[in-house]
This record gives structure tokens, sequence and C-alpha cells, in this order.
């Protein structure tokens, strides 16, 4: 099966030092979850020590998308950062963040707090 891009990634411009917004919209499922892992790889390397991904524009997030949304909250974490994941309650992506016990506020916030592993609820294997 060949990956296909199926997930986009726009970067907001922020004035605030630290941290990096970016607004996922797409489909996140197998065909498209290599490349899906590769641009979270690339927003791990990017200077900033917190990343906020807004997920409302994902139209599906599938378990194995989940896992790489942990996976770079993990990358972040050694250097003092983190992952802070913004979704409103309505939309598909926060149904199964909510089922698996990982929060996501509705807005992207002035001084984000980021997704710790001790702040989820249950952990994934």
């Amino acid at each position: 099966m060949q990956d296909r891009a199926m997930v986009e990634i726009e970067l907001e411009d922020r004035p605030e030092p630290g941290y990096l917004v970016a607004h996922l919209s797409g489909e996140v499922d197998l065909a498209s979850l290599g490349c899906f892992r590769t641009d979270l790889q690339r927003l791990a390397e990017v200077d900033r020590t917190v990343v906020v991904l807004v997920l409302d524009g994902l139209q599906h997030l599938c378990a194995g998308g989940v896992r790489e949304l942990l996976r770079l909250r993990d990358d972040l974490e050694p250097r003092g950062g983190g992952l802070h994941l913004v979704c409103d309650e309505h939309r598909p992506a926060h149904m199964i963040l909510r089922a698996l016990g990982i929060p996501a506020s509705e807005t992207v916030p002035a001084a984000p707090t980021p997704l710790y592993a001790e702040s989820r609820g249950r952990p994934l294997s």
C-alpha cells in the first residue's frame, strides 16, 4: 500500500516565542499514516518548545494517527516542551481523543499547556 498525502498542515504565524501552531485537515488513515508520521517528525524538528495542533479540520483520525500524536509529544518532552491538542468537541478527532482519555481544549490558548505523559488518562500500547 502506498502512502497518499491526505493530510494538510498549515502553520500559523504567531508572535509569541517558544511555540508553533499547526492546523491539520484531511484524513489520517492507513493510507496516509506514513505521510502523517513524516509531517509530525518535521514539526518535532522545528525550534519550538511547545507544538499546538488544531485538529478541527480532520475528518478522520485512526488509532495509528493517535499513536503518532503521542510519539510527537514524546519527542518534544526531552527538550522541556510538549504537545497541546485543540479540537472542538463536535469534531471527529475529539471523539477518539475523549474515548482514549487524551485531553484537548477547544481553543488555542495564549500560553499553551503541553500534554505531558502524566496527563494521559491511560497508556496506549
